[in-house]
């Protein structure tokens, strides 16, 4: 649908009874469809920088972090269920133990599920220095960024310009009651005898 179209069809045209407001508003309208079509690519490239700076984020974080198993020294705190009867995807913090490159082994607590049992393995991330830090940031993370970026910017775009069209709309209907009652006052003194 091009914004031609889009004029013709809302366009006050030559109506006799269509004042300025009117037009006024009818360019408003146009004004913020034309802006908010042309906002998708500014908000296709903030997503795009989004997701290029996460994919940077990923590429050191993997080279510089490394993954171990450890093993549960302790039990998890049990699972709990839900009322439709599936467990919930909760963790706790539980202490496990892992082997270091050096052969010494190192006890910490880590994250694991909910009802997980002495013994169990669980995936703990170490940085160069073999500290216990976050998983590094996968491509389908910085996917999920960009896209959330450029979706949420075109949406908050699209929100100033439906709520500027809304109070521009209020303001021009407040002008054009105004209008309206002068010229039933000047209807009124010019149908006087």
């Amino acid at each position: 649908m091009s914004l031609l179209f889009l004029w013709r069809r809302i366009r006050p045209g030559r109506n006799p009874l269509a004042r300025i407001w009117d037009r006024i508003e009818a360019v408003i309208l146009v004004g913020g469809v034309a802006v908010a079509l042309l906002g998708v690519p500014l908000a296709a490239a903030a997503g795009s920088e989004a997701y290029a700076a996460m994919m940077e984020r990923s590429a050191l974080e993997t080279a510089a972090r490394h993954s171990t198993t450890a093993f549960l020294l302790e039990d998890a705190p049990q699972a709990r269920v839900g009322v439709d009867g599936t467990p919930s995807a909760e963790t706790a913090s539980v202490v496990a133990r892992w082997a270091l490159p050096d052969g010494t082994y190192r006890e910490e607590p880590v994250t694991a599920d909910l009802g997980a049992s002495v013994g169990d393995g669980v995936t703990v991330w170490l940085d160069e220095a073999e500290a216990v830090v976050d998983p590094p940031v996968t491509p389908m993370d910085a996917t999920s960024t960009g896209v959330g970026v450029g979706v949420g910017v075109w949406l908050i775009a699209v929100t100033l310009l439906a709520a500027g069209y809304l109070i521009a709309r209020h303001l021009l209907d407040r002008a054009r009651r105004a209008a309206w009652d002068r010229e039933w006052e000047r209807f009124g003194q010019d149908s006087r005898p």
